[in-house]
């Protein structure tokens, strides 16, 4: 018997523990996104989390709410802009060769050696030597 003037709380349902970092991971995206259009001065008026939808469905959904035609102009302006932006730095990245491209190596000495391309990351180009 429990002492009197202390209530039990309810479980949370096993679908709510499941979504438990999904909630929080929603509430960090949520937080993000509400900094980021107010440093480009562009906040949406009614921005929200449905709470529930999660603990029914097992999905948690960000409301971005009604705003007027201005303000998604607006976004519409900050994501083309930032789509801009990465295509450009995309643009500035170094080239790699493509794995199975053909090329010639030189020697110290200057003497040409035929190779193939294995692989290309970032820092590294793995080539195979042909030798006669």
């Amino acid at each position: 018997m429990r002492p009197p003037g202390i209530r039990s709380r309810p479980m949370p349902s096993m679908l709510r523990k499941i979504t438990a970092d999904d909630r929080r991971d929603a509430a960090d995206a949520l937080d993000d996104l509400r900094a980021t259009l107010a440093a480009a001065d562009a906040t949406l008026p009614s921005t929200g989390i449905d709470w529930n939808c999660a603990s029914v469905t097992g999905i948690v959904l960000i409301d971005l709410g009604a705003a007027p035609t201005f303000l998604v102009r607006k976004l519409t302006e900050v994501i083309r802009d930032g789509v801009r932006a990465r295509r450009r730095e995309a643009e500035q990245q170094p080239w790699h060769p493509a794995s199975g491209l053909s090329l010639t190596l030189n020697t110290p000495d200057g003497i040409p050696i035929e190779a193939q391309v294995v692989a290309a990351t970032g820092r590294l180009v793995t080539v195979r030597l042909n030798r006669p």
